[in-house]
């Protein structure tokens, strides 16, 4: 059971196979429309923009993208589940939905199936999945703060730190493309503990902090999290976290050896 209310719920994925590819977007739509509870209702090229959803309008412009121009496609759902879904189609490669943080924890088992269809078809870099705890207020009052703050950066993926920083950690679920597999090693991702591992048939590697991540009470998700982050941080490829209690803040580093994947335009 749920034993908080999420502040958000999120999954993100970055990589290098260009999404002006009419094939590879025909697919990651037929996955989108194949949930009657995730169809889109709307679409549009610009954040406030809202079209009834098209699909052959949008399979029509993405075809015109052309290499490392730029583009977004953006499809909206307003009744359950509600969501806000980003597809840059150029010049880096991220595909993003966020999910109002109200939807019923009912949904999260098909959220978590839906995600990992679409990381099938696109074949990430990386990926996350990720159901985020309210973050703490300041100042923090225990350990226990700086815990919920390092998980809330680590799996929180967006560009605008991704690219400096690379990977920060992991999500509730993390897809690890061949890019990353081999800077970590196969072998100890898939030996990682407090997690369930799965190789995937396209050369990546699922890394779940449980059966049912979602399930994980507090405590519980710290000390999977804590356990399955010490296992992989001597790899240096997730980026250096430089926790400042007294300002309540967690700055992050590039590892050493870390090479930032997703970077197949630029």
């Amino acid at each position: 059971m749920m034993d908080f209310k999420p502040f958000r719920i999120k999954f993100s994925m970055v990589g290098t196979n260009p999404l002006n590819d009419k094939k590879l977007f025909t697919e990651l739509l037929d996955v989108i429309e194949s949930y009657p509870e995730f169809a889109p209702q709307f679409w549009s090229l610009e954040e406030r923009g809202k079209l009834p959803y098209n699909r052959d309008n949008i399979l029509d412009k993405i075809k015109t993208v052309e290499f490392g121009s730029y583009a977004d496609i953006y499809l909206k759902r307003n009744k359950a589940a509600k969501y806000f879904g980003s597809i840059d189609v150029g010049p880096k490669q991220y595909i993003e939905f966020e999910f109002d943080p109200k939807l019923n924890s009912k949904h999260y088992p098909a959220l978590f199936e839906f995600a990992d269809r679409l990381v099938q078809v696109f074949k990430p870099d990386i990926a996350s999945v990720h159901v985020f705890r309210p973050y703490p207020d300041e100042p923090w009052e225990s350990e226990r703060d700086e815990h919920i703050e390092m998980m809330g950066k680590a799996a929180y993926l967006a560009p605008v730190d991704y690219f400096k920083v690379g990977p920060k950690g992991l999500a509730m679920r993390t897809y690890l493309g061949p890019h990353y597999v081999k800077q970590f090693g196969q072998e100890l991702l898939l030996s990682t503990s407090k997690t369930k591992t799965e190789l995937q048939s396209w050369g990546g590697i699922r890394l779940d902090l449980s059966e049912a991540p979602w399930e994980l009470t507090e405590q519980a998700q710290i000390e999977h999290f804590q356990t399955a982050m010490a296992h992989l941080r001597p790899a240096k490829v997730f980026a250096e976290m430089e926790v400042d209690v007294e300002y309540c803040d967690i700055e992050c580093t590039k590892a050493k050896n870390c090479t930032i994947g997703g970077l197949n335009y630029v």
